[in-house]
Order: structure tokens, then C-alpha cells, then sequence
């Protein structure tokens, strides 16, 4: 069984933890004991020391805040040995970051998943580094299938799918927030007013996955001219809805490649 060290048992650490321990061997190092205490619970998983989960794991994963990886790497460095492969999950750290902090010929492989793993309905973007092998590759995708999806792109294309599926969780929870928040100014209950939100997205979106249509043409067959729809549409449009999230991907691209600085 592949033995798999977490370096922070975050959100989105915690989230792929519990998805993977039943199927490797998993450990952590985290630093908050209370983090620390729900996963030993959850999911029978050990906190070690950083230097013992190094020499301890043949998989390690990166999953520290951006701006704290810097100081992480220079600790890592001293035990990560030749069979050791560096799997990092933070937003905006490109391979060759990781590669110039670890010790020459380090095998690492950027990733970017997003929070959906919590319900294995995630979907990772999966990045190569220089030294990365056809093998550890493989090895990334069969350790983030089981929070989802997994994709192979090219490195030029990660902060925009930070952008995009890392970040995207939290623009859907905005628009559901703001839906909601309208359906119980209807009058609508809080509970009426999220199940019929909740389920209408729910079954748009399954609809998207399944149908050879495609947005713009599912959305033309639900709009019926001089209808509902049509008055609420325009109202999207008149606000340009469409430039809002055009601005607002550009902008969380942008914060992807600055952290990458």
C-alpha cells in the first residue's frame, strides 16, 4: 500500500483525506491540534513531525496556504529523497517553484482540485513537472479519481483553471446565496426557498452533463418569447451579467499568478 503524507490537513487536505485513507496509507502534519484531533477520529489518521512524514511517505502533498509553502519547502528539502514524488495542491505554485526549492532531479506534479472532493464530485487539474515520470503521473490521477474528475493540461493553463474549477465552487454558493435570498423575498420559506434553488440547479447542471446541447441552446429552449424567463433574463443582461463573470475570472486568475511570484 503507497504510503501518502499530508503537509496541512486543511479544507481541501481534509477533504481528499477522507476520501483516499480507506485505500493508502496516510499520515499528516498539522499543526492545529484540533484539525488534528477530527482526523485521528474521522479517519484513523496519524500527525507526525515534518521531517518523519518526509522520510515516512513515498507521496507527499503540498497542502499548505501559498505564501507558507516557501518556508515548508526548505524544511522538506533535507529528507526528500530520489524515490519521493511532491504532489502539490497550492493555488498558484507553478512546478518550477517546487522544483527550485526541493533538491535536483525532485519528481513534482501540480495540481489544482476544488471543494466538490468533499462528495467525490470534484474535479483536478493535473500539471507535470520537468523530472515527473509517465508513472507519477499515473500515480495523480488514481489518487484524485477518487474525489472526482481528473484532467491532464499544460502548465500555461493552470491559474486559468484556478480561476475556473478551484475557485468555482464558491461563485455557484454566491449565486445560490443571492437565489435563494430573492425566492424568499417572493415570500417564499428559507426551507421552500432552498430546496427549489438547490434542486433547480442540481438538475440544470445534470441536464448541461447529459444533454448535446449546450448552455446558450438549453437556455434558448427554456425561454419562451414574451415569458417569464425572458423578463427575468433581461434583467441578467441589462446588468451584464456576462461581463461580471468575465471580470471576476480575470480577477482570480490575476491573484493566481501573483501568488505564483
Amino acid at each position: 500500500m503507497k504510503k501518502i503524507g499530508f503537509i496541512g490537513g486543511g479544507n481541501m487536505g481534509s477533504a481528499i483525506m477522507s476520501r483516499i485513507y480507506q485505500h493508502y496509507s496516510v499520515c499528516v502534519c498539522e499543526k492545529d491540534k484540533k484539525k488534528v484531533q477530527q482526523l485521528r477520529r474521522k479517519y484513523r489518521i496519524k500527525n507526525m513531525e515534518l521531517p518523519d512524514l518526509v522520510r515516512h511517505a513515498q507521496v507527499i502533498v503540498l497542502a499548505v496556504k501559498p505564501q507558507d509553502s516557501g518556508a515548508v519547502l526548505k524544511d522538506v528539502r533535507r529528507d526528500f529523497g530520489r524515490d519521493k514524488l511532491l504532489i502539490s495542491i497550492a493555488a498558484g505554485l507553478t512546478t518550477g517553484f517546487l522544483e527550485k526549492r526541493l533538491p535536483p532531479q525532485a519528481r513534482v506534479v501540480r495540481t489544482m482540485p476544488n471543494m466538490p472532493a468533499l462528495i467525490a464530485e470534484g474535479v483536478t487539474a493535473i500539471c507535470p513537472g520537468k523530472q515527473a515520470k509517465a508513472a507519477d503521473i499515473l500515480t495523480a490521477r488514481r489518487i484524485f479519481k477518487y474525489i472526482g474528475a481528473t484532467e491532464i493540461v499544460q502548465e500555461k493553463w493552470m491559474n486559468a483553471v484556478t480561476a475556473v474549477s478551484g475557485s468555482g465552487p464558491a461563485y455557484v454558493f454566491l449565486f445560490a446565496e443571492c437565489f435563494m435570498k430573492a425566492a424568499q423575498s417572493l415570500g417564499l420559506s428559507r426551507d421552500l426557498s432552498r430546496l427549489l434553488v438547490s434542486e433547480t440547479l442540481k438538475g440544470s447542471v445534470d441536464l448541461l452533463l447529459q444533454s448535446q446541447d449546450d448552455a446558450a441552446q438549453l437556455r434558448a429552449k427554456v425561454t419562451s418569447k414574451g415569458g417569464t424567463t425572458q423578463a427575468a433574463t433581461e434583467v441578467f443582461m441589462k446588468h451584464r451579467l456576462d461581463k461580471i463573470y468575465d471580470q471576476a475570472l480575470k480577477a482570480a486568475e490575476k491573484r493566481a499568478r501573483q501568488l505564483s511570484q
